[in-house]
């Protein structure tokens, strides 16, 4: 019994908060002339609240809740009509402790709880009030268990978009990594094998005392040593910027890994492209992407790009769109534009969703 308690951890506080509800049931036989008895039932009422809360979920899980269940719709039709409102506590475990569905025994048994209150009320209530009370209370509960039950899937969503984000920036992460081991493997491997030859030349002429030979070895060191700093200047620069054809590669990777099927569609030489109108291509199609893997919860995109009297990006998904156009819309890439002279625009507001970007050839003074 002691090592189960110090297994027992401390939950969401939206599981404990109704617990000041209990005031009710315990102090009624003193002031609200409940009968004396009812204070077992809701002993154990309180206790089979907990040990839903903290056990694992079994077989006898199913015979708690419906304890729960038949405490609350007996208090209410023998004891007290106002016990009614004790259906929050189910309410509460239903969506967040066992996530169930409608077919599941617990919901349904949630419902038909509700319902057969309901209808014995409204045959046999006391007063109109409590007539009321129990058609008002169950649309109350129903409420709370849609809304709820939205928020909780609503949560899971973001829960996992984020995930995807993580695996997205790591994924961009290990394919630089891997770019930048490739360019100093390939560079700077070839060079220093080359330096370690020179120099076992030069020290074999400088044995023979061949002067000339050395100077000439050492020329050649001294010329290569300088091609490899202006290599590795290279990599140090292609660190900060990345080609258009780079960029496509590494974002098929990416709605890969977010489960968007993407489709490239480009017709642009981009190796005639100025090294400014490149560098803004790759940051609005980065952006435009990155949109979507965040906020569009799309399935499907299309990229399509392509050269008429200037750069043209066009690009769509099946995603949930614009709630409406305020101008404010893709603020960022527009701010990619202030390089450049260009323009976007958002065509529909719903699904599809095209966004088209226009780059003219000139650059803004």
């Amino acid at each position: 019994m002691i090592s189960y308690i110090k297994k027992i951890k401390w939950e969401h506080p939206l599981y404990y908060m109704p617990l000041i509800f209990m005031v009710f049931p315990f102090t009624g036989p003193f002031y609200f002339q409940y009968p004396l008895w009812t204070l077992l039932p809701s002993s154990l009422f309180l206790v089979s609240y907990l040990y839903i809360i903290h056990a694992r979920v079994t077989w006898l899980t199913n015979v708690v809740w419906t304890y729960l269940l038949a405490y609350i719709v007996f208090m209410t039709l023998a004891v007290n009509g106002g016990m009614m409102w004790f259906f929050f506590y189910t309410v509460n475990l239903l969506v967040y402790r066992f996530e169930d569905t409608i077919r599941s025994y617990r919901y349904l048994s949630f419902l038909f709880a509700n319902f057969l209150i309901t209808l014995l009320t409204l045959i046999w209530g006391a007063d109109f009030g409590s007539r009321i009370m129990a058609i008002l209370l169950p649309l109350i509960n129903f409420t709370l268990v849609f809304y709820w039950t939205r928020e909780r899937e609503r949560d899971k969503q973001e829960k996992v978009i984020f995930q995807q984000h993580q695996t997205i920036n790591l994924l961009a992460a290990e394919n630089e990594r891997n770019r930048i081991g490739r360019d100093l493997h390939d560079s700077l491997g070839h060079t220093f094998a080359m330096m370690t030859l020179k120099t076992e030349l030069a020290l074999k002429q400088l044995e023979k005392e061949n002067l000339t030979a050395v100077q000439k070895e050492l020329q050649e060191i001294n010329h290569i040593s300088r091609q490899s700093m202006q290599e590795v200047r290279s990599i140090v620069s292609n660190l900060k910027y990345r080609s258009f054809s780079e960029e496509l590669r590494i974002l098929e990777d990416m709605f890969s890994q977010s489960a968007i099927d993407l489709t490239i569609d480009n017709h642009l030489d981009s190796q005639t492209l100025s090294p400014v109108l490149q560098s803004s291509l790759v940051m609005i199609v980065r952006e435009l992407t990155n949109n979507i893997i965040k906020h569009s919860q799309a399935k499907s995109a299309r990229l399509t790009v392509w050269r008429d009297k200037g750069v043209h990006v066009s690009m769509t998904d099946d995603g949930c769109g614009f709630k409406d156009l305020t101008g404010q819309e893709l603020y960022s890439i527009k701010e990619r534009l202030q390089l450049v002279k260009g323009e976007v625009s958002v065509t529909s507001l719903k699904n599809p969703t095209p966004i088209e970007v226009v780059l003219s050839e000139g650059v803004r003074e």
